[in-house]
C-alpha cells in the first residue's frame, strides 16, 4: 500500500516532501514554509476536502498548511485566529489529532505541563466519512491498521498507530469534499486480513463506516474439486504438509513433507466424455509450488474401504494403504466432562464436540479428550478412522502462544489400562484437510479385553465422523489379491486465472466449503511479488517430482484430465477409490513466516530447511534454468490490488 504522501528533514535543515502522483511514484519538492525547522508534524485533511494537510509544530508554534493539490498554502492565521495562543515547543508535551467533539471535522490537542489545550475545527460546509475499528484477530482497537477510502476519483488512506508522537491521527476521519460518499473503504489489519467494505447496489458509505474484522483465515492449502457425474464438487483442501517457513519457535521454521494422498472416492469422480476431470484451485492468500500430479486407481472388493496413511506428524508418516471393513460407530464417545458424544461423531453432519475451552490465540485450545468405548472386540485387531479438521495457528499466533509461555501437543492416542491409568499408544497427528480421514492401526498397541481409548491433545481439532473396522493387510507381497493399484498421469494439465469460488458455511458451522459454479475475479487477498508460471500448458512440469514447479497465485486454477479408458476392467463385486497423488510446497504471507512477501527464494526437494543458508541454492541445471526463463514469465510487482479494482 502505497503512502499518500510523506516527509523527512531535520530542525536545522530544510525539509522536503514527497508527494504521490497517484501511479505509485512520488514527486520531491521542498516543504511547506510552514514545515521548516518542525519538530513534530501531522497529516491530516483539516478542511475534509479529500486532500491531507500539513500541521508543523516548530520554536514557532502551530503552522498549518493547506494542501491545494500542487501546491500548499499558509492558513495558519485564519485558521487558528481563534484558538489559544499556541504553546511554544519547549512547553509542548504531546500532540494529538483527532475528531474530539465527533462533529465530522479534526481537531488538535496539545499537553503542557500543567494543562491541555483544544484546537476546536469550526468545519467546512464538506462532507466526511468516519471509519470505526474493531479487531478479532488483531487487537481489539485495530491499532497498526491501514486503512484506504475510494471515493469516485479520490483514493487516500490513513493508518492508526499508538505512537507519541502518533504517526497519523488518532482518529479515522476521512474528507469527501463534495461527494456524496464513499464507495468502498479497505483494510489491511495488523493480522494481515485485507478487507473490504462496500455499500448497498446503487449506494454509497457515508457518516459512520464500523468495521469489525472478518475472522478468516488467510491461508489453507489448495482446493480439490473433482466432476461428480452432474458438477465439480468440492472433496477438501490438500499439501497442508508442504507449508514453509512456518514458525515453530525463535530461529526454529518447520520442516516440509511435500506429498501427500488425497482420498476420493468412486461415487464423487466419475468419467465426463471418458475423461476424469480435477480442478485444484489457489483461492486464498499464498502461493502454491505443484511439482508432481497423479491419480492412482485403487480396486478392490465392495466389502473393503481403503484410505491412505496421512494425518500430519513429526515426524511424517510413511506412505501405505489402511484396508478396513466391518465399519461401526464405537459402542459410546464422551468428552472430559462425561457429556456423551456418540450421536455427534456417528455422521460427516458438521455437528462435532466442540465444548473445550479456547485459548487467546488462533489454534490453541485448553488441553482437552475425547473418550471412545470400542465395545466387546474379542481381542481382535481394531482400526480407528478419524474424520474431522483442524483450526490452524499461524505463525503469528504461534509468537504470541510462544510469548505467553505456550507450547501445542499434538493429538495422541491414549489407551485405559487394567488399574485404571493411561499409557500413550500412538501419535494421530491432525488431520491437514478440512476434511481428513486419519486411519489408526491398533492391531499391535491393545491388549486382551482393553476397549478403552482416548485422544488427547490442546489444539483446536474437531473430529466430525469416528468409526472403527477389521483392518485387512493389503502391505504385503501378495496383496493383489485384495487390491489393484493403477497409476494415471494427466492427459492434459493446464494452470489458468479463474478467480474465486463463493464461500459457504452450511447450517452456519465450519469448516468453509465452496461452491465451484460461482465466481468472483474480485481478489479479497493480498498477493506475494515475484515470478509465477505463465497460464497455458503445464504437463510437461507435473509428470515427474523433478523442482519443476508449476507456481500458481491466488486466484489460479489446474486444470486436469485423465483417460478413463486406461484404467483396468473392475471384476465382479469390486470397486475403487482414487487416490490423488501431490507433491509440492506452499508459501504463506503471515509476516512472521520466512520470506512471507516474495515468491522467491524457490524451495526445491534437497534443501536442509527453508529458509536456506547460502551454501544452499535452487538447481542450476540448464534444465531448470531453462524452465525459470520459459516458464516463469509472469511477473507480480504489487502485493495489494489496487483499490479501484475492489468492486
Amino acid at each position: 500500500v502505497m503512502w499518500t504522501h510523506g516527509y523527512a528533514g531535520e530542525t536545522s535543515s530544510d525539509s522536503i516532501m514527497a508527494l504521490s502522483d497517484g501511479q505509485g511514484g512520488f514527486t520531491i519538492t521542498p516543504a511547506p514554509t510552514a514545515a521548516q525547522g518542525a519538530h513534530a508534524l501531522q497529516l491530516f485533511d483539516y478542511d475534509n476536502d479529500g486532500l491531507l494537510d500539513l500541521l508543523a509544530w516548530s520554536s514557532n508554534g502551530a503552522q498549518l498548511a493547506r494542501n491545494v493539490g500542487t501546491s500548499w498554502t499558509d492558513v495558519t492565521t485564519a485558521s487558528l485566529a481563534d484558538q489559544p495562543d499556541p504553546p511554544t515547543v519547549t512547553t509542548a508535551h504531546a500532540l494529538v489529532v483527532a475528531d474530539f467533539d465527533l462533529d465530522g471535522d479534526t481537531d488538535f490537542v496539545t499537553a503542557t505541563t500543567g494543562s491541555v489545550l483544544l484546537a476546536e475545527n469550526s468545519g467546512t460546509p464538506n462532507g466526511s466519512l468516519r471509519v470505526s475499528l474493531r479487531g478479532t484477530a488483531s487487537n481489539r482497537l485495530g491499532i497498526g491498521a491501514k486503512v484506504q477510502l475510494r471515493a469516485g476519483s479520490l483514493s487516500t488512506r490513513l493508518d492508526t498507530s499508538a505512537t507519541t508522537p502518533s504517526v497519523g491521527p488518532a482518529d479515522l476521519v476521512f474528507g469527501l469534499g463534495a461527494r456524496p460518499g464513499g464507495d468502498v473503504v479497505r483494510v489491511l489489519w495488523p493480522s494481515g486480513i485485507l478487507q473490504a467494505e462496500v455499500p448497498q447496489p446503487e449506494g454509497v458509505l457515508s457518516t459512520l463506516v464500523a468495521v469489525q474484522e472478518l475472522d478468516r483465515e488467510p491461508s489453507s492449502c489448495p482446493l480439490l474439486f473433482t466432476w461428480n457425474g452432474t458438477q465439480f464438487e468440492f472433496i477438501t483442501d490438500f499439501l497442508g504438509g508442504g507449508e514453509m517457513g512456518y514458525w515453530r519457535g525463535p530461529g526454529h521454521y518447520n520442516t516440509p513433507d511435500p506429498v501427500e494422498y488425497v482420498r476420493i472416492p468412486a461415487n464423487r469422480l466419475r468419467p465426463r466424455d471418458g475423461r476424469l476431470e480435477l480442478r485444484i484451485t489457489n483461492e486464498l492468500e499464498e502461493v502454491i509450488f505443484f511439482d508432481h500430479l497423479s491419480l492412482v486407481s485403487v480396486a478392490h472388493p465392495n466389502d473393503i474401504t481403503v484410505y491412505p496413511n496421512e494425518g500430519q506428524t513429526v515426524p511424517p508418516k510413511p506412505h501405505r494403504l489402511h484396508g478396513v471393513r466391518n465399519i461401526r460407530t464405537p459402542v459410546r464417545v464422551f468428552n472430559d466432562k462425561g457429556t456423551d458424544m456418540t450421536e455427534r461423531i456417528a455422521a460427516l453432519d458438521r455437528r462435532y464436540p466442540d465444548e473445550f475451552g479456547l485459548k487467546p490465540f488462533r489454534g490453541y485450545a485448553e488441553s482437552h479428550t475425547l473418550t471412545l468405548d470400542l465395545g466387546p472386540r474379542d481381542n481382535q485387531a481394531i482400526t480407528l478412522l478419524l474424520t474431522g479438521w483442524t483450526d490452524y495457528a499461524f505463525s503469528s499466533d504461534n509468537v504470541a502462544a510462544h510469548q505467553a509461555g505456550l507450547t501445542p501437543s499434538l493429538p495422541v492416542l491414549q489407551i485405559k489400562n487394567d488399574d485404571g491409568s493411561w499409557r500413550n499408544a500412538v501419535d494421530i497427528g491432525i488431520p491437514v484437510g478440512r476434511p481428513q480421514t486419519i486411519a489408526v492401526d491398533l492391531t499391535d498397541q491393545l491388549r486382551a479385553g482393553e476397549h478403552e481409548v482416548r485422544i488427547v491433545t490442546d489444539m483446536r481439532v474437531y473430529w466430525d465422523q469416528i468409526q472403527i473396522g477389521r483392518p485387512v493387510s493389503i502391505d504385503r507381497p501378495e496383496r493383489n489379491t485384495v487390491v489393484r493399484e493403477q497409476t494415471l498421469h494427466p492427459t492434459t494439465a493446464a494452470l489458468r486465472v479463474r478467480g474465486f469460488s463463493k464461500e459457504l458455511h452450511p447450517n452456519g458451522t465450519e469448516p468453509t466449503t465452496y461452491n465451484y459454479e460461482q465466481v468472483s475475479m474480485v481478489s479479497p487477498w493480498k498477493t506475494m511479488s515475484g515470478s509465477y508460471t505463465r497460464p497455458g500448458d503445464v504437463r510437461e512440469l507435473l509428470v515427474a517430482s523433478d523442482d519443476l514447479f508449476a507456481i500458481a497465485k491466488n486466484g489460479d486454477e489446474v486444470v486436469l484430465s485423465f483417460d478413463a479408458a486406461q484404467l483396468d476392467p473392475l471384476p465382479a463385486n469390486w470397486t475403487r477409490t482414487y487416490l490423488l497423488r501431490t507433491d509440492g510446497f506452499i508459501k504463506e504471507m503471515d509476516i512472521n513466516s520466512a520470506s512471507p512477501d516474495r515468491v522467491e527464494p524457490l524451495p526445491f526437494h534437497a534443501m536442509s530447511a527453508y529458509p536456506y543458508s547460502r551454501f544452499e541454492h535452487y538447481p542450476k541445471t540448464p534444465v531448470h534454468e531453462t524452465y525459470r526463463e520459459n516458464f516463469n514469465t509472469r511477473h507480480v510487482v504489487r502485493s495489494v490490488p489496487r483499490i479501484d479494482v475492489v468492486r
